[in-house]
């Protein structure tokens, strides 16, 4: 269930938009997703990555660097 990226209060679906039941702030699906990843952005700069974020991307990190150099070993 969509949440209010404003209030944090519950949205309904009202043709064509999505609508705050708490605050009535109302936006279309795209304009939703867009004000989503602003927030998330925000809420990340602000409080930082939870440790599990963290392990994820220090093993895509580790991963592309395995991948890399399998890749340049078979070209030699």
């Amino acid at each position: 269930m969509p949440r209010c990226p404003d209030c944090g209060g519950v949205m309904k679906y009202r043709a064509p938009f999505l609508v705050c039941q708490e605050c009535g702030l109302s936006v279309r699906r795209s304009e939703y997703e867009k004000l989503q990843e602003k927030v998330k952005k925000e809420f990340v700069e602000e409080i930082g990555l939870s440790p599990e974020e963290k392990a994820r991307q220090e093993r895509a990190k580790k991963r592309a660097y395995y991948h890399w150099l399998i890749k340049r070993e078979e070209e030699k």
